[in-house]
């Protein structure tokens, strides 16, 4: 998976997590109770986790894309292994917080 590829997934995940909020919001105002705010946070804890994870990606896109234009480079001029200046992005690796 490209660098690319991951961040339109990134998109993805994070539309799919805002439309989860947001019903979890409409269902908390039709009916204010403990487990309608429970299900709204961690619907918010879980769209927070997406952005942050596009985030990253966002503040090195100029490193990403030398990469990928690297890495295309790579594959059309011979089949050796590619040159990056920094690893792939691996969406296990969670941020400090």
């Amino acid at each position: 998976m490209t660098d690319w590829e991951l961040m339109l997934e990134r998109i993805q995940n994070a539309m799919l997590a805002l439309e989860k909020a947001h019903q979890a919001k409409e269902n908390f105002q039709k009916e204010a109770n403990g487990k309608n705010l429970s299900e709204f946070q961690k619907q918010m804890k879980e769209l927070e986790n997406h952005l942050r994870l596009m985030k990253q990606i966002l503040e090195h896109e100029d490193t990403y894309s030398m990469d990928e234009i690297a890495q295309a480079l790579a594959r059309t001029l011979n089949n050796r292994a590619t040159y990056r200046r920094i690893p792939e992005f691996d969406p296990s690796n969670k941020p400090a917080t």
